[in-house]
């Protein structure tokens, strides 16, 4: 039996047409269920997104180190209001309590100013240990080499000091024949 004849067979005909089992109410409820999303491509997305924009136009005209440090900032305000929320809340409930919420919520905001800059500070010395350990690394991994060529070349003096010490050289002596 050939290829073509069985390429040309009234089955397969039967195969290129439409299933029908497929009932189109089915078909409906499915694409109800399970919409459909149009492919869009990355650039299609971010270029769709505000928020992303935003950041992008604020990063470029900014700069990085002014971005970070308003990003800092509203951060820390973020904090210092729900802080000073929490203690009006305080002071409602219990009113008979004297307290002295802005002499508090600067207090707060100095204490995680003062929390910013350590952890800056942290930051920066890490970046320096990093540099440094890595010329450091570098010298060790050097050194490392040297003693195991020094450890290997160490071996072959011992092998050969057993093999002509005395005690070896006083094995018993056979005729092979």
């Amino acid at each position: 039996m050939q290829v073509s004849s069985l390429l040309n067979s009234t089955s397969n005909t039967e195969l290129s047409k439409e299933d029908k089992s497929v009932d189109s109410e089915y078909l409906k409820v499915m694409n109800r269920l399970f919409p459909t999303v149009a492919y869009k491509t990355r650039d299609e997305i971010n270029n769709s997104d505000a928020e992303l924009a935003q950041f992008k136009k604020d990063l470029k005209t900014k700069g990085a180190t002014e971005f970070l440090k308003d990003l800092n900032e509203e951060k820390i305000n973020a904090l210092v209001e729900k802080y000073r929320q929490k203690l009006l809340e305080e002071q409602k409930a219990d009113p008979t309590k004297p307290m002295d919420i802005e002499k508090m919520v600067n207090d707060f905001k100095k204490k995680l100013m003062e929390d910013l800059m350590e952890a800056q500070k942290a930051e920066q010395a890490l970046k320096d240990n990093t540099k440094q350990s890595l010329s450091t690394s570098d010298i060790l991994s050097t050194v490392k080499v040297a003693k195991d060529t020094e450890k290997t070349s160490k071996y072959v003096p011992d092998f050969l000091k057993q093999m002509l010490s005395s005690s070896n050289s006083k094995t018993d002596k056979k005729d092979i024949l």
